[in-house]
């Protein structure tokens, strides 16, 4: 594979660690540095089937993906990585272990096969993580991948963040269980890292500062070296009794939420102007609890505000962070004006979106569904904001109360929001005690690889994957495999099955695809030949040989396909097969996958004669992709003309009575649930069912079945976990909360969304 030159950065090297190996890597670097273009940059190049998740709803819709917790739909609570736990479990916290991991799981075909093709697990915002989380992300990616011998089931993990960003919580009582297994709350200590460590590949060019004497400072306090120069230095700008003019665009930077608003509706009030109030846009799913700004905003003229997210146009009139003042303000129009002598701006509505990610089982890739999208200003009053939700932002002038009561680290979040010095107002002085770090963080920190190490790694490793990749895009024993058990499904009797009356069809489709096997071993032993003597000119070798191999099996594969889309023509006008029909598709998706690695073997053996990064772009797949999709859609009738046509069905053939209704007439004859069932011989579940549907509709008080509190848990589990699934939301609150409660719960919620 294609080695670094010296004209490489540290980001460059970092992007050929995740597209030329299979190394997982920690992507660090001090704030300003870069880390979110990196991410933009990643997902925008990488050939590999990728998906980011964050800790957090509001920290997955900035990085573009989604929560943990929804992928992998994972319960509450803290894990414990140990099948053979025996612990006295506290009644007022959840613990789960492997074992009660999978008790109650539900995971949709669909989603089992996205995670299945996962090949880059994207995880932003890692200092939130949790060690004992992303043990259970590994425990469960090796159950669903069945791979349990290979770390995340074989999954290649990005870590994205800062150290001395949001640390993980833990609550005492977790950690009374939590420290006999993990040395520290932080990622790194997970069980699955302890043989298996990151690569630790810190950015360290600093776009947002310049003075080289506040970036040394910056240095130290994340080193844990600060010197009494550098606390000097800093207390000259200690201003107890500042008082900043509005027009200046100071922010203060609090240490707590409620002084933060505090600060910001007292200084909205002084001003004597007229209110206006901006509704954001919804549409379709988009969290509550993941609102990026205020949904109903309060502004008037004279508000100092801040922008939260860059100039959408690519232009340069604003930044994330940067803090203007409202010079103009009606219903329709909000104009901003800066102390830097920029003209004045007229700023739009910015759309965020809620995502999905779906695999397109036409062809075999991940892609991202919009499942929401939400509407407004991307601003907020900005007199004040805290130090955790200050990060990611960039601030020329801010008042810092940086005293004693700062969590370890927060004194150079706090500072590193600055773009210089010369900004700095301290409303507190900063003593020795406020600066310490934990030292689990410089105690990992300091074991990073060094530039030289880096360069020797990624030629081991890229060699490694390169061959190994170009292999596996070879090798027909998967196929051969599935063949195999394919066969052995052809059990029943005819008259049982119409399924069985094909399988002479499926057994000498086998036999052609044992007979291309047996070509694809003999080639697999010229590809290890090569590999193995690697001589100078190696790569000419490998593509030489691959453009063959490719003319050979391309007409082979494609071959194999047309054989199982003519079995699905013929089975049209049969009954009871569309088991064995979503058999044949998954067959058929096999040979198109195998089709699709050897087109990335030939564009990868290319890539690495000309010394170059393998990316997305080096692999033209939309008219491969294109042809696919036409082919699929001639043989597979349209899924949504069938379900016009099922509904159409349903409505012809609907019942005259509504069912659910005459189980309402008794209830509110004074019937209970018991009485109603024995009444109508139905179960329970039924008669709940349809009362449920009529609390969602506020004509049942839904309190009589659940109480607020118990309601208001469980509509956040649901949306936290992204699932309306009973199972995965009962096993995350556990055995206090009843189906019957969950299933009212839910019917409320959703009828009342609608």
């Amino acid at each position: 594979m294609p080695e670094t030159s010296a004209e490489n950065s540290i980001a460059s090297i970092a992007s050929r660690f995740i597209n030329n190996t299979n190394k997982n890597v920690f992507l660090t670097g001090k704030a300003g540095t870069g880390k979110t273009t990196f991410l933009k940059h990643i997902i925008k190049q990488t050939y590999k089937n990728a998906i980011i998740v964050a800790p957090t709803g509001i920290a997955a819709i900035n990085a573009g993906g989604v929560t943990i917790h929804s992928l992998f739909q994972l319960p509450f609570g803290a894990f414990i990585p140990s099948r053979d736990a025996n612990i006295a479990f506290n009644e007022n916290i959840k613990i789960n272990t492997p074992n009660t991991l999978f008790k109650g799981f539900q995971i949709n075909a669909s989603k089992r096969k996205l995670l299945q093709e996962l090949e880059l697990l994207i995880i932003d915002e890692v200092s939130m993580l949790r060690s004992d989380l992303l043990d259970a992300i590994d425990t469960i990616l090796k159950s669903i991948r069945r791979k349990n011998h290979l770390p995340f089931g074989g999954v290649q993990v990005l870590f994205i963040g800062d150290l001395l960003q949001l640390p993980p919580v833990v609550k005492d009582d977790e950690w009374h269980f939590l420290k006999t297994y993990y040395k520290s709350a932080f990622f790194f200590d997970a069980q699955v890292l302890t043989e298996n460590k990151p690569l630790y590949i810190e950015l360290d060019k600093i776009y947002r500062q310049a003075d080289n004497t506040f970036i040394s400072i910056l240095n130290n306090l994340r080193s844990n070296q600060v010197t009494k120069n550098d606390i000097d230095t800093l207390n000259a700008y200690y201003k107890p009794d500042f008082k900043s003019d509005i027009k200046e665009n100071y922010i203060h930077l609090t240490t707590h939420n409620s002084k933060a608003d505090h600060l910001n509706r007292e200084s909205l009030k002084s001003l004597s102007g007229k209110s206006f109030f901006f509704k954001a846009e919804t549409t379709g799913d988009f969290n509550e609890y993941a609102y990026p700004v205020e949904d109903n905003m309060e502004l008037k003229s004279g508000a100092q505000i801040m922008f939260i997210k860059n100039d959408p146009s690519g232009g340069q009139r604003f930044f994330n962070g940067k803090i203007g003042i409202i010079s103009a303000i009606s219903d329709k129009l909000i104009e901003v004006s800066f102390d830097d002598s920029s003209k004045p701006i007229s700023i739009e509505k910015y759309e965020w979106k809620n995502i999905k990610y779906a695999l397109n089982e036409a062809t075999n890739e991940i892609e991202e569904k919009i499942n929401g999208t939400f509407t407004q200003y991307p601003i907020k009053l900005a007199w004040a904001i805290t130090v955790h939700k200050s990060q990611g932002l960039t601030f020329s002038k801010a008042i810092i109360d940086i005293g004693q009561a700062f969590a370890p680290g927060q004194v150079y979040v706090a500072l590193s929001r600055l773009t210089s010095l010369n900004g700095l107002i301290l409303s507190s002085p900063i003593t020795t005690n406020s600066l310490n770090i934990d030292t689990n963080i410089t105690d990992y920190s300091n074991k990073k690889e060094s530039a030289e190490a880096l360069s020797s790694i990624f030629e081991s490793e890229s060699f490694l994957f390169f061959q190994n990749y170009i292999i596996q895009c070879f090798n027909f024993a998967t196929l051969d495999h599935v063949l195999k058990s394919h066969i052995e499904s052809y059990q029943k009797d005819e008259l049982k099955s119409s399924k069985q009356k094909h399988f002479n069809w499926a057994f000498e489709l086998k036999k052609e695809v044992e007979a291309a096997r047996v070509v694809s071993d003999k080639f697999l032993n010229q590809l290890n030949y090569i590999f193995q003597n690697k001589q100078a000119d190696y790569k000419e070798q490998l593509k030489a040989r691959i453009a063959a191999a490719k003319n050979h099996f391309t007409p082979i594969l494609k071959e194999f396909s047309k054989t199982i889309f003519k079995q699905m023509e013929l089975l049209r006008s049969e009954k009871k097969v569309k088991a064995y029909l979503e058999e044949l598709t998954e067959l058929d998706a096999l040979f198109f996958k195998q089709l699709q690695l050897i087109n990335k073997a030939e564009a990868m053996v290319k890539t690495a004669t000309e010394n170059s990064e393998f990316s997305k772009e080096k692999i033209n797949t939309t008219e491969q992709n294109n042809e696919r999709i036409k082919e699929l859609s001639a043989i597979i009738p349209n899924k949504e003309k069938k379900k016009q046509s099922s509904k159409k069905d349903t409505t012809e053939k609907k019942e005259k009575i509504d069912t659910k209704k005459v189980t309402f007439d008794l209830y509110k004859r004074g019937m209970t649930i018991e009485d109603i069932a024995i009444e109508r011989k139905m179960v329970t579940l039924t008669i709940e069912g349809h009362l449920a549907y009529y609390a969602g509709l506020g004509l049942i008080d839904v309190k009589k079945f659940v109480n607020e509190e118990k309601m208001n848990n469980i509509i956040t589990v649901s949306k936290t976990l992204d699932t309306t699934l009973f199972g995965p939301i009962k096993q995350s609150l556990g055995d206090e909360y009843s189906y019957s409660e969950i299933r009212f719960a839910m019917a409320y919620h959703q009828n009342s969304k609608k």
